[in-house]
C-alpha cells in the first residue's frame, strides 16, 4: 500500500501501490507519461522513502535496511547509458572492483557483447571511444547490462532500457533481456514505454495517474480491451506508419467536404 507525493506537488505520484514478486519472476510496469513509473523505480532503489506504506525486501521493511547494502544487490540499467573514458575492464569493475577477468568475460557473454569483443584487439584492456574501439548505442547498452550483471544482483531493474535505440537494436536488446529473465536467477523488473519490449513478462502492471488500473499477462490484457489494449493498438499503428515511411511508400487520402 505504498503512496508517494513529491514535496512541490498537490497530488500523489503513486497511490496505494501493492505487488509481490519473487526470485525467477519478471514483472513489467507500463503506462502513459506521468503515470508514476519513474517514481516507482526510485522507490525500489531506496532513493525516495514512501509517504505511506512500506516496501519489504525478504519480509524486512525498507526503513530497516541499510541502503548501500541494498543497492549492492541491485543491477540497474537505464535508458541513459553512462560509460567512462577508459578500458572495458575499468567500465565493468566500477561496480565490483574485486571481480576477476573470468567474471568480466562471463557477464559480457551473458549480455551478448560478442561483436564488441571480436573487435576489441586488447580484450578487456581495450580502450572505449576516442583512441580505442568505437561502440554503437546498442553496444553501450549491452555493456551497461554486463556491468549490472557483474554485481550478481538479486534484483535486476531495466528502466526504459531500449527507448533511445533504433527498432532493430531494440529488438536485439529485448532478446537479451528476455534470455536473462528466462535464467530465473533474479527478480526482473522492467519499466517500459514501448510495449513490444515486455511481452515476455510474467506479469504486466498498468499504471494510470499513479494507480494500478490493470494487471495480467500481455494476452490477458489484450483480451480485456482496457488501457493496455488502447496503448498497444496505438503503438502498433505508429510502427506500421514508420515501416511505411522506411519502405518509401505514401498514401494520400482525399478530402471530403
Amino acid at each position: 500500500s505504498v503512496t508517494f507525493r513529491h514535496q512541490a506537488s498537490t497530488h500523489n505520484a503513486v497511490e496505494n501501490i501493492s505487488f509481490e514478486v519473487t526470485k525467477g519472476q519478471s514483472v513489467a510496469f507500463v503506462g502513459p507519461s506521468g503515470s508514476g513509473k519513474t517514481t516507482l523505480v526510485k522507490l525500489l532503489l531506496g532513493l525516495y522513502p514512501p509517504y505511506s506504506g512500506d516496501i519489504y525486501y525478504n519480509d524486512i521493511p525498507g526503513s530497516q535496511i541499510e541502503k548501500d547494502e541494498l543497492r549492492e544487490q541491485i543491477g540497474f540499467v537505464s535508458q541513459d547509458t553512462q560509460l567512462f573514458s577508459g578500458t572495458i575492464r575499468e567500465n565493468l569493475l566500477f561496480v565490483r572492483p574485486g571481480a576477476t577477468d573470468e567474471d568480466c568475460y562471463r557477464v559480457l557473454r551473458q549480455a551478448a557483447c560478442q561483436s564488441l569483443l571480436d573487435r576489441a584487439s586488447k580484450g578487456l584492456d581495450t580502450v572505449i571511444g576516442e583512441g580505442g574501439v568505437k561502440v554503437s548505442g546498442g553496444e553501450k547498452q549491452r555493456l551497461s547490462i554486463a556491468r549490472a550483471l557483474l554485481r550478481n544482483p538479486k534484483l535486476l531493474i531495466f528502466d526504459e532500457a531500449t527507448s533511445a535505440l533504433d527498432s532493430i537494436t531494440e529488438e536485439e536488446i529485448t532478446g537479451t533481456i528476455r534470455q536473462l529473465s528466462a535464467r530465473q536467477e533474479h527478480i526482473t523488473i522492467m519499466i517500459a514505454h514501448r510495449l513490444s519490449t515486455i511481452l515476455h513478462a510474467d506479469r504486466i502492471i498498468v499504471l494510470e495517474k499513479g494507480q494500478v488500473v490493470e494487471t495480467g499477462t500481455h494476452q490477458e490484457l489484450i483480451e480485456s480491451k482496457g488501457l493496455y489494449y488502447a496503448m498497444w493498438r496505438q503503438q502498433i499503428g505508429e510502427r506500421k506508419r514508420d515501416e511505411g515511411r522506411s519502405n518509401g511508400t505514401a498514401r494520400a487520402t482525399p478530402l471530403h467536404a
